[in-house]
């Protein structure tokens, strides 16, 4: 029996489990329980808790955006799939003010985690953007006839979506996207594509990690790929995808998890005290942090080992030799796609000097198309979500992509009658 198989099992036979437990604690937290205000009992109810949060599954969130105030008026957000494809939903987000606004399309990790991780780092753009997110799909979801889904389908599926939005889109890679969004442009900019996306921003992403090495690149530099594939596991028969090899989510929260245990289990141990202290906006900020970061997907086998071998282990794009299709990316070719790089500078999964390095494999961008920022007071998770994201990386991002936008226009006024030139 394979450990993912097992682990299903285990899931099944703790069902009945969560299910007592989950009744006891609508018992022992009653509005008219005679003993809920009780410490006793209030400790009662965060121990029973803390297990259930323990054994419990956590299904995929909904982005469920809030109506949002534009011009002193109640905008109700509009969630549509924009194209659908069998392992990705292009998510559109608008409301009635944005049927004219700059479209940009960010494309989210595949990493262990949904795209509604990303749901703050959205949220900044509702008001004045037409915003758009790769929504990928939980690999055990997808049957096998679909086929297979690799590092050159997840570019592939980047090019699509930008095909299909037209142009001046503002792309933002997040994360680990960061690579195979960069070898969306560079391929879309030297074919000189029309729908080439205007500004490309790229957020904590793993460009060249030779640059700044780090624990977790290290570790990539000592462990052969042949070890790697026993991460690998066919998906059980309970699910759509059954047996299709995939690198399991929970594998991969576990290694998130192991990087930073300690912060972990003093949130957890902090959790109990505030439930049982009654501290229950604390308790619920808890509860909405961990009910995402514990939702996980799983990624199919092939597009997990070709990450690992190209961006991690052989640094392809950062050497040159990174082909999608047979095609060698080259990021010379990008010419006037304005390109932004950001970094957190307390970021310990990306470290500073990684992202930045695609200002260097881009040597035919002209200064003026260059900016970089490096954020102080962020770790890896500040750089797409917090406050500090909010005052000031948020914003930056906006200011970028408005100029180049509007430098581009007063181009094109300049140059009437003529077609979009590359610089």
């Amino acid at each position: 029996m394979t450990r993912y198989r097992l682990r299903t099992l285990v899931e099944q036979l703790l069902q009945p489990v969560h299910t007592t437990l989950n009744w006891h604690h609508r018992l022992v937290t009653h509005p008219n329980h005679p003993l809920r205000r009780t410490r006793l009992n209030r400790y009662h109810a965060a121990g029973v808790e803390s297990v259930l949060r323990l054994i419990r599954q956590y299904p995929k969130q909904a982005f469920d955006f809030e109506p949002i105030t534009v011009a002193g008026k109640p905008a109700p957000i509009v969630e549509e799939v924009a194209v659908e494809k069998p392992f990705c939903q292009l998510r559109r987000f608008h409301h009635a003010n944005t049927a004219n606004a700059p479209k940009v399309l960010f494309v989210a990790a595949m990493s262990g985690h949904h795209a509604t991780l990303s749901k703050d780092t959205l949220r900044e753009f509702l008001p004045d953007f037409d915003v758009y997110i790769t929504d990928w799909v939980d690999a055990r979801q997808v049957p096998l006839a679909e086929g297979r889904f690799g590092f050159d389908e997840y570019v592939q599926y980047v090019l699509e979506f930008l095909d299909a939005l037209g142009p001046n889109v503002h792309l933002v890679g997040l994360c680990q996207a960061a690579v195979p969004a960069l070898c969306a442009a560079a391929l879309m900019a030297e074919d000189r594509h029309p729908h080439r996306p205007r500004t490309l921003s790229l957020l904590a992403g793993p460009i060249d990690i030779r640059v700044n090495r780090n624990t977790i690149t290290k570790f990539a530099d000592r462990v052969p790929l042949a070890v790697m594939r026993l991460n690998v596991h066919k998906v059980p028969s309970r699910y759509p995808g059954a047996g299709r090899l995939v690198y399991p989510g929970y594998l991969q929260l576990g290694a998130f998890v192991s990087l930073n245990l300690r912060t972990h289990i003093g949130k957890h141990v902090q959790f109990f005290k505030d439930v049982a202290q009654g501290d229950q906006a604390a308790a619920q900020k808890h509860r909405l942090f961990y009910d995402e970061y514990n939702a996980m997907m799983d990624a199919t086998a092939e597009f997990y080992l070709e990450t690992l071998e190209r961006v991690f282990m052989d640094q392809q794009l950062a050497k040159g030799t990174l082909e999608v299709h047979g095609r060698r990316v080259d990021c010379t070719a990008l010419k006037d796609i304005a390109l932004l790089t950001l970094e957190g500078a307390q970021d310990d999964l990306v470290a500073v000097g990684v992202t930045e390095a695609a200002q260097g494999l881009c040597a035919g961008l002209p200064a003026r198309l260059r900016e970089h920022h490096v954020q102080e007071g962020v770790g890896h998770y500040g750089v797409f979500n917090g406050s500090l994201y909010k005052a000031e990386i948020a914003p930056r991002m906006k200011a970028f992509m408005r100029g180049h936008a509007a430098a581009d226009a007063k181009d094109k006024t300049a140059k009437t009658g003529s077609a979009v030139r590359v610089r």
